[in-house]
């Protein structure tokens, strides 16, 4: 049996006008998703998908495919929230309130900082300070360890590379970089200087050249143990300029 969708109550015209000036017909996930401040042809969406509710706080004005998109119950996208769009619209809000959805270059330092908090946000997910960042930060590479150990640096370092995750701001991408090259120069000394042990999980640098090539095994494990306290430092810098700039 299909289950039939409550009739829609009209919005009262005091109501719908509100959301309509307050909103400027500016689309809220349009503006949350892109950053985008264009006018669009649009609907008023009922956030609690109970088109009887007309209250004002229930509501929100979205572009055609953003309702269509919001109200689907489609398993290959996780759907927008009731939250996430009330906190898109406070932004929209504020943002026509004091005139910047007209002025494109007034808005852009807003829309650029919201744009790099959702960077940080998938950076810190992606190489989160308790994962590979505490491991480096304590471990001796003089003895082996466990290859997992490290996934979240190969994951940032291979799968986060590209203009999709790069900072807007100059100050924050240069430091993004460094600590990108620091991945690199320590996933190559580990490379170079260890091998799998008995236990093909877990790496080392060979235990062997302790005592046949001692300084050998010195210098490998110098390398790398250099190598982690570099990226350590350098994710610190990055992580504490982005608290400043981003203000987080």
């Amino acid at each position: 049996m299909v289950e039939k969708k409550p009739a829609r109550k009209k919005t009262p015209p005091d109501v719908e006008t509100a959301v309509l000036a307050k909103s400027a017909r500016r689309c809220a996930l349009c503006f949350h998703v892109n950053g985008d401040l264009t006018e669009k042809r649009g609907q008023i969406a009922h956030l609690d998908r109970d088109r009887t509710n007309s209250a004002e706080d229930n509501l929100a004005y979205m572009c055609l495919d953003h309702h269509s998109l919001f109200d689907s119950k489609t398993k290959q996208h996780k759907n927008y929230t009731a939250h996430e769009v009330k906190a898109a619209r406070a932004k929209l809000y504020q943002l026509v309130a004091e005139g910047q959805h007209l002025t494109p270059a007034a808005a852009q330092p807003y829309l650029q900082a919201e744009a790099d908090k959702k960077i940080l946000r998938d950076f810190m997910m992606t190489v989160p300070s308790n994962g590979s960042i505490r491991f480096l930060r304590t471990n001796d590479f003089g003895f082996s360890f466990h290859e997992k150990r490290l996934k979240d640096i190969e994951t940032f370092f291979y799968d986060r590379n590209g203009p999709d995750h790069e900072f807007l701001d100059p100050d924050l991408e240069a430091a993004r970089q460094r600590f990108r090259q620091s991945c690199e120069v320590l996933l190559n000394a580990v490379g170079t200087h260890t091998s799998p042990t008995r236990n093909p999980e877990r790496l080392g640098v060979p235990s062997d050249w302790e005592y046949k090539s001692p300084e050998l095994f010195n210098s490998a494990v110098s390398k790398i143990n250099t190598a982690a306290d570099l990226l350590c430092s350098t994710y610190d810098e990055l992580v504490r300029l982005a608290r400043r700039k981003l203000a987080v």
